[in-house]
Parts: structure tokens; C-alpha cells; sequence
């Protein structure tokens, strides 16, 4: 840091407190969960416009297997999305690829009827209606011709039958802290949708 300031170094034991209240904090996989399913589902969330500098949001997505995380990720879009319905979308199709690869695993390792309830259909869950529809009625000309052609291959993946999509609300929706500041109970709920516990809990 070229100009180091008191806050900086208050920003910093703010951070060692948070860690060091985290450390007996663990994610625990099975029947405990919040999530209860059996098989993997993906959850996808994202923001619009958060960036003031080019105005390009932000995606999130976690994949969710016997309540507790399989895999994660929150990166930053690399076009502008005119909508938040166009930028859920361009998050539900960079993260129905992950499900894909997620599926390729389970295949590998003779594990089909983990992938869902068909061992074929990967089940993703999304909180804007009308990026869900996007998916489901490649009809929706209008309102998604300009989008960037590698976004729509979940529309194929959609109609092939490899990929399930509905709609859940947003507090229900764990990949919602992977796309803006929560507040601490908005926090706490999102470590339970994780399946993050006290070691204490986990060793019972």
C-alpha cells in the first residue's frame, strides 16, 4: 500500500477478529443441512451493474450436495447486462456449466444418481422469473437476441433434457452472499443455507 492509513489498520483487525472467531467453524455434509437433497442442485444469483467504473455485474453460483457445498464461484461478468433479468441469465448459463461438469464427475465415478432424480437432469434453482423463462421459451426473441450467443447454449442444455431450472425466492437461495454485502443476521442465515456449523455441532 503506497498510503497506508489508520483505517487500513483498523480494517485489518477487523478482519483477524472475524477469523479467529471462525476457526472452530466447519461445513457439514449430510441429513443436518439446510439443504436436504440428495442429489446436486445449483443455485445462481447475481447483481446489476454493482461495478460504477463500467457498470458490468456480478455472478454468483454454488452447487449444493447433501447440505453442504461441492463447489463455488463469484466472478465479475465480462459484458454489460441491460437488465437484471439479462444478468441472472448470462449467471445462470456460466454456472449451468459447472452443474455439466459437476455431472461429468458423478459419471466418472459411477455415481449417476447423484446428478439428480433421473441420474441424467441437472436441477439449478434461480430467484428472477423472467431469466427462467429466457431458459425454458428460446421463443423470447426479442428480449435476448442481442445477448452474446455463448450464453444461450443453456437453452439447448434446457431443451436436451440435461438441465432443470425453476424458480426459488431469494432468501432461499445460498449463492445470494456471493454477490453483495449482507447484513449479520442476512449473514448468519447464509452460513446455515452453506451448511456451516460450530465443530461442536459436527462432532455430535
Amino acid at each position: 500500500m503506497s498510503n497506508p492509513a489508520t483505517r487500513h489498520g483498523q480494517g485489518i483487525k477487523e478482519l483477524m477478529r472475524y477469523l479467529r472467531s471462525i476457526v472452530k467453524q466447519k461445513i457439514r455434509y449430510g441429513p443436518g443441512g439446510e439443504d436436504h437433497n440428495d442429489h446436486f442442485v445449483i443455485y445462481t444469483d447475481a447483481d446489476w451493474a454493482s461495478d460504477v467504473t463500467d457498470r458490468k455485474s456480478l455472478s454468483g453460483g454454488v452447487g449444493m450436495f447433501y447440505g453442504g457445498p461441492f463447489c463455488w464461484m463469484s466472478r465479475k461478468q465480462r459484458c454489460v447486462a441491460r437488465s437484471s433479468c439479462e444478468s441472472e441469465y448470462i449467471s445462470q448459463s456460466t454456472y449451468a456449466m459447472q452443474g455439466q461438469w459437476a455431472a461429468q464427475i458423478f459419471r466418472d465415478f459411477s455415481m449417476p444418481e447423484y446428478i439428480g432424480s433421473n441420474s441424467k437432469t441437472v436441477d439449478m434453482r434461480g430467484d428472477i422469473q423472467g431469466a427462467i423463462a429466457l431458459v425454458k421459451n428460446p421463443q423470447l426473441h426479442e428480449r435476448s437476441k442481442h445477448i452474446d450467443v455463448c450464453y444461450h447454449h443453456i437453452r439447448d442444455l434446457s431443451e436436451k433434457g440435461k438441465l432443470k431450472i425453476e424458480y426459488i425466492p431469494t432468501a432461499d437461495i445460498p449463492a445470494d452472499g456471493l454477490t453483495k454485502p449482507l447484513t449479520r443476521i442476512a449473514f448468519e442465515r447464509f452460513k446455515n443455507q452453506l451448511g456451516i456449523t460450530h465443530e461442536s455441532v459436527v462432532s455430535r
